[in-house]
């Protein structure tokens, strides 16, 4: 079994369990699935088991991400920190740790966590001003998608 499937799983059975969930599908590649038909998520995990956790967007993941956006409006990252829990960014977080319409190098998000706390994440091109909960991830998701 590929390592990116047993963490990839942790995330898919989450939202799976999830009674608002009623379709998800392999979209764009082995780590973008399509929620609903209406919100896609790009997976992406680190094995590290503690914080800090870092991941990398090479220029063809941007790119993925743009071509994405221009058919689906509601985007979201969702970062598998390890066994720790998963850290969800929507379009507009990312768009604050790295710059989105730069896809000519490799770019870096880093989540840290303290015992108890939410994620904190900062990436290449800055940085969020607020805290990310693992609990965060599906209903982030459920929120944006099903508000008028």
């Amino acid at each position: 079994m590929y390592d990116y499937t047993f963490f990839h799983g942790r995330a898919l059975v989450r939202l799976a369990q999830d009674r608002r969930t009623y379709g998800i599908k392999l979209y764009s590649g082995n780590n973008g699935y399509l929620v609903n038909d209406v919100a896609y998520i790009s997976l992406k995990h680190s094995s590290k088991r503690l914080t800090p956790w870092s991941f990398t967007f090479l220029p063809e993941h941007i790119k993925t991400i743009v071509e994405v956006r221009k058919r689906i409006k509601n985007i979201y990252i969702v970062l598998i920190c390890g066994t720790d829990g998963i850290c969800c960014l929507d379009f507009n977080e990312l768009s604050q740790v790295i710059l989105i319409g730069d896809s000519s190098g490799i770019k870096q998000i880093r989540i840290s966590r303290s015992r108890g706390e939410k994620y904190g994440v900062s990436g290449s091109d800055g940085k969020l001003n607020h805290k990310i909960g693992n609990s965060d991830f599906p209903k982030k998701i459920f929120k944006e998608i099903l508000s008028p």
